[in-house]
C-alpha cells in the first residue's frame, strides 16, 4: 500500500496545497512494482466536510484498508472553509483547484484511470454538496456518487441579502447571498434540471443519513426534492450521528456497493 501525502503548487490558488493519494497493493507485503504494465486504477475522489482538510479521511476512517480490499485508488482533497466554492469574496479558486487542477496533477503523477466507468465520487457533510456540484458539472464523467450525511443544496439555505446572514462564516465569505448562486452551476437543483434537459446520463447514486444526525430532517427533505427532480439513488436511512463513525461505516458500504470489477485488488491470503 502506498499512502502518499502530496504537496504541489496550485496555480489556481497561487499557493501550496495538500492532497492525499492512496494506491493499493494487490497482496500484503508485495511491491507495487508487480502491477501490470499500463494498468490504471479505478479511483474514488473523496470529499471532506467543511472545515476539514485532505488528511481527515485517513486519520478518522479505515479508508486505506477499504481501498486495498477493493483495489481502488483514493484521492482526498480539502477545501477547508471554502464551501466548495471559488469564493465570492476574495475570489479564492478552491473549487477550480479541487475539481480541475488536482485531477490533472495526480493523473500526471499516478496511474489513475480517466475512464468514466472507473471514476467515483463521494463526500461527507459539506463534501456532499461538493460531490453533487462536481458530479453535476459533467454527470457522464463518473460511474457513481455517494453522500454520507451531506445532501443539502446551499442555494436553498442562503439569505436573500448578505447583511441578513447571521453567523456562519463559511456561508458569508464563500457564497454571499442567494442571488450569487441561484440558477448557476453552484445550485444543485438548477443543475439537475439543466443536465436532465440536456439528456445527460447520470451516474448511479448512494445517499445515506442517520436518524440521530443533527441535519436528519433537512437531509430527508433534500432526498425527496432531488428524487422529484429525477435524480436516482439508493436511499439509506439508518442510525448514526453527524460524525466520522458514520462516515467510516458508509464509505465501506459505498465501496462494496460499487462492485468494482477487473481491479488489481488484494489477493486472498
Amino acid at each position: 500500500m502506498a499512502n502518499i501525502r502530496l504537496y504541489y503548487y496550485s496555480q489556481a490558488l497561487r499557493t501550496k496545497v495538500g492532497v492525499n493519494v492512496i494506491i493499493p497493493e494487490n497482496t500484503w507485503g508485495h511491491s507495487l512494482a508487480d502491477r501490470p504494465d499500463g494498468y490504471k486504477y479505478p479511483v474514488l475522489w473523496l470529499q471532506s466536510g467543511g472545515g476539514f482538510d485532505y488528511t481527515d479521511w485517513q486519520r478518522y476512517t479505515a479508508i486505506e484498508l477499504y481501498a486495498a480490499q477493493a483495489g481502488i485508488a483514493v484521492v482526498c482533497s480539502g477545501t477547508y472553509c471554502s464551501g466548495y466554492m471559488d469564493t465570492k469574496h476574495g475570489n479564492f479558486k478552491y473549487f477550480t483547484q479541487l475539481s480541475i487542477e488536482t485531477p490533472r496533477v495526480v493523473r500526471h503523477l499516478f496511474p489513475l484511470s480517466e475512464e468514466p466507468s472507473k471514476n467515483f465520487i463521494a463526500g461527507f457533510s459539506m463534501g456532499g454538496y461538493g460531490t453533487l456540484k462536481w458530479m453535476l458539472r459533467d454527470p457522464e464523467q463518473f460511474a457513481a456518487f455517494g453522500l454520507f450525511s451531506g445532501v443539502k443544496n446551499i442555494a436553498d439555505l442562503l439569505p436573500e441579502k448578505e447583511e441578513d446572514s447571521e453567523s456562519f462564516y463559511m456561508f458569508a465569505s464563500a457564497f454571499g447571498c442567494k442571488a450569487n448562486i441561484e440558477n448557476t452551476e453552484d445550485d444543485i437543483c438548477f443543475m439537475i434540471k439543466k443536465q436532465k434537459a440536456a439528456g445527460k446520463k447520470f451516474p448511479k447514486g448512494y445517499i445515506a443519513t442517520g436518524q440521530e444526525d443533527t441535519h436528519y430532517h433537512d437531509n430527508v427533505e433534500f432526498m425527496h426534492k432531488y428524487r422529484a427532480l429525477g435524480l436516482e439513488f439508493v436511499e439509506v436511512i439508518d442510525h448514526g450521528a453527524h460524525n466520522w463513525d458514520y462516515c467510516d461505516k458508509h464509505v465501506k458500504k459505498f465501496i462494496d456497493w460499487l462492485e468494482i470489477e477487473d481491479s488489481y485488488k488484494r489477493l486472498s491470503e
